[in-house]
C-alpha cells in the first residue's frame, strides 16, 4: 500500500471540517453574489423605466427635444490660471 493507515485517518479528521467551512464560505459568497446580480437587474429595469416614461411625457406634452451636446465641467481657477499663463506670450531671454 502506498499510504499507511496513520496518513488515512490524519485525512480523515483534518478534511471533514475543511471541507464544511470551505462549503459554508461558498455558499455565503454565492447568497452575495445573487444579491448582487438581482440588485443590478432592478437597478438596470428601474433606469430603463424612467427613461421610457420621461420619453412618453416628453411626447404627450409637445416637450419632445433633441439632445444637445452635455454641458462641459467648470475649471477650477487654479487651472484658469494656469491655462492663461501658457497662453502668454514668453518674456524674450535675458529680460525679467
Amino acid at each position: 500500500m502506498r499510504y499507511r493507515l496513520r496518513t488515512l485517518l490524519i485525512l480523515l479528521a483534518i478534511m471533514p471540517p475543511l471541507l464544511w467551512i470551505g462549503w459554508t464560505n461558498y455558499e455565503a459568497w454565492k447568497a452575495e453574489q445573487e444579491r448582487q446580480a438581482a440588485r443590478e437587474r432592478l437597478l438596470r429595469e428601474r433606469r430603463d423605466l424612467t427613461g421610457i416614461r420621461i420619453r412618453l411625457w416628453q411626447v404627450n406634452t409637445g416637450r419632445l427635444f433633441f439632445p444637445t451636446a452635455p454641458p462641459q465641467p467648470m475649471e477650477s481657477p487654479e487651472r484658469a490660471e494656469a491655462a492663461e499663463r501658457a497662453d502668454a506670450p514668453a518674456a524674450p531671454r535675458g529680460v525679467r
